[in-house]
C-alpha cells in the first residue's frame, strides 16, 4: 500500500500549488471518505463543480483516482482488521455488562479471499479454450450433444410417465 502522504503528493502540480483552491481540501477529505458528495461539502463546493472539474481535467481526474484508491484501502483495511483481529462485543447478563468477546467476520473474510484469490475463492469459473482463447466447439459436434440431450430428457419423460401410470 502506499502512505497516504505519498499519494497526496501527486494531487498537486510540479510548483507544489493547486489550480483550483478547493482541490486539495476535496481530494483529502475524498481520499478520507471516497464519497463525492461527502467530500464536496467538506471542501465547501457542489458535487457537480467537481464532476465538471474532473470531465475537463485529466490531472484532476487522476487525482480522483488515487484519492479514491486511498479511501478504498482504508475501507479493505478494515475490512481484514474485523476479519483477522475481530472486534470486542459486550457480554450483559441481567442488564448489566460482564464482559466482552473478540467476534470475528467470516463473511468479510470470504470477501477478502474471494477479492484476493479469484481463481481457487470465486463463486464463478471462468471456462476458456486453449491460451485463453475462446472455448471452441465444432458445430457437428454441439449438434450431436444437443440431439443426445433431448432423448436422455424423452426417456427420462416416458419413465415418470409409466411410473406415475403405476
Amino acid at each position: 500500500m502506499v502512505a497516504p502522504g505519498q499519494r497526496r503528493a501527486a494531487w498537486v502540480q510540479g510548483d507544489g500549488s493547486m489550480t483550483v483552491e478547493w482541490e486539495q481540501r476535496f481530494l483529502d477529505a475524498y481520499a478520507g471518505c471516497g464519497v463525492v458528495s461527502r467530500a464536496a461539502r467538506s471542501a465547501g463546493i457542489s458535487p457537480s463543480a467537481v464532476y465538471q472539474r474532473k470531465e475537463r481535467d485529466t490531472d484532476f481526474a487522476a487525482a480522483m483516482e488515487l484519492a479514491l484508491d486511498e479511501a478504498t484501502d482504508s475501507l479493505e483495511e478494515e475490512a481484514r482488521r474485523r476479519a483477522v483481529e475481530g472486534v470486542p462485543e459486550p457480554v450483559y447478563y441481567q442488564g448489566e455488562q460482564v464482559g466482552t468477546v473478540q467476534k470475528y467476520s467470516d463473511s468479510l473474510l470470504a470477501l477478502l479471499l474471494k477479492g484476493r484469490r479469484k481463481m481457487i475463492f470465486s463463486d464463478r469459473t471462468e471456462l476458456t479454450g486453449a491460451d485463453g482463447a475462446p472455448v471452441q466447439i465444432d458445430s457437428s459436434k454441439r449438434a450431436a450433444r444437443i440431439a443426445s440431450l433431448l432423448a436422455l430428457a424423452k426417456s427420462r419423460k416416458a419413465e415418470q410417465e409409466i411410473e406415475d401410470l403405476l
